[in-house]
């Protein structure tokens, strides 16, 4: 069988495809990953042949655009709202629908190259990140099944829906009218990453699927060899927050530092090179060290607390390896993260907006971290988390299921 795999051009949306499209490779399939020319080297250092489609676009310019800028700025929403739409006001549903407008700009880029790879390469099925809308266009035009991949986040993803409904976005239709097909609102199925006991309800065509972490290739480090000599709380914080709300986002991370620094015998920093270089105007304590590009499912496991952003990538990672969490969000989708995350009890859930500036915020902080290490039952929360995962089907047990949609 032939598996085309496409994704929106960003190293958090792929990776959790990576488990599913080596297990494909490894069955015996052929396989392919169309993106943006700018995610190539992402997709080929994680061993999987990569087809550059389209022009790349600028993310943050897009992201940052006067409609959509609200978005990363964002007090709690309604709990449950993906699953409760219902509870959103008009201006929240604007700022959905404008996300999927967002998504039908990288899709158009995407979408010729893509469709004339796919006329030549005929694949038997479409699996796509579930923001990737060009992918079920394609699989639309060549009236095969498409297959919407989520990352680990609980709820399924419709911001190309009119009120995450039935009804497509005007510039979501133009895709299909441009490949010359018809409308797609629903997939042939969904595979569904995130974690029993966060995740909500969904349908008959939802495939639940066990989330292996995959962070990208690195070296393990020699001080990550051997046992750490107390406590080790790590303080990470996503590439995406960083490129789109910058020095706020270096703030927030210096206070965490510290405030973790006050609670453990080690902290390890683990962030990108942007990130790193924004911190070294920044003292840290001697116990603290920064780790550049270390994959998180490396460091994860030999830590006792994960302090993070609410990435769906972070969040499960820490989940599979049973640590507790604290998370500070700020976007609607990282604080359903949050809530769930804090509903089962293996984590702690703030907003941004409810960390003081400077010292007052450090000490809230530590008060949070603090409850996370002291109570057992926190631990056991996360133990049992990572229990319920490992109860999931394999990305290998995945794709067997996935050759009965073709016919």
């Amino acid at each position: 069988m032939r598996i085309l795999f496409t994704t929106f051009p960003w190293h958090s949306h792929h990776f959790p495809m990576v488990p599913l499209e080596s297990a494909a490779l490894a069955a015996g399939h052929e396989v392919r990953v169309a993106s943006a020319p700018a995610l190539m080297p992402v997709v080929t250092a994680s061993g999987l042949p990569g087809i550059p489609v389209g022009q790349d676009v600028d993310l943050a310019s897009l992201s940052n655009d006067r409609s959509r800028a609200a978005w990363h700025v964002q007090g709690r929403w309604p709990d449950d709202w993906p699953v409760r739409p219902e509870l959103l006001d008009d201006e929240q549903f604007a700022l959905i629908e404008n996300l999927g407008r967002m998504q039908t700009v990288m899709a158009s880029a995407m979408l010729d190259d893509l469709l004339s790879f796919a006329r030549y390469w005929r694949p038997d099925l479409v699996v796509h990140d579930a923001v990737s809308l060009a992918g079920p266009v394609v699989a639309a035009a060549l009236g095969v099944p498409n297959v919407s991949h989520l990352w680990g986040t609980p709820g399924l993803q419709r911001i190309e829906l009119r009120r995450m409904g039935g009804e497509p976005l005007p510039e979501y239709a133009r895709l299909y009218e441009r490949a010359g097909t018809t409308v797609r609102t629903e997939p042939s199925a969904w595979i569904d990453p995130s974690a029993p006991g966060i995740r909500y309800p969904a349908g008959p065509t939802c495939r639940q699927m066990r989330y292996v972490p995959y962070n990208g290739p690195g070296l393990l480090p020699d001080w990550l060899r051997r046992e750490p000599s107390g406590s080790r709380v790590c303080v990470t914080w996503g590439a995406t927050s960083m490129a789109l709300r910058g020095g706020t986002v270096v703030e927030l991370v210096r206070q965490c530092v510290e405030a973790a620094a006050e609670v453990a015998d080690e902290v390890v920093v683990a962030v990108t090179e942007q990130t790193a270089r924004a911190l070294e105007d920044t003292p840290l304590p001697d116990h603290a060290r920064v780790a550049v590009g270390l994959p998180l499912h490396l460091l994860v496991p030999s830590c006792d607390l994960v302090v993070h952003h609410g990435g769906a990538g972070t969040s499960m990672t820490a989940a599979v390896a049973g640590v507790r969490q604290l998370l500070i969000t700020t976007r609607p989708e990282p604080t359903v993260n949050g809530t769930r995350l804090a509903a089962s009890g293996a984590a702690r859930h703030l907003m941004t907006t409810e960390v003081p500036a400077a010292r007052e915020g450090v000490l809230l902080l530590r008060a949070e971290m603090d409850r996370l290490l002291s109570d057992p039952a926190h631990g056991a929360a996360a133990r049992r988390l990572a229990d319920g995962i490992r109860t999931q089907p394999a990305p290998a047990d995945v794709v067997a299921e996935l050759t009965h949609l073709v016919r």
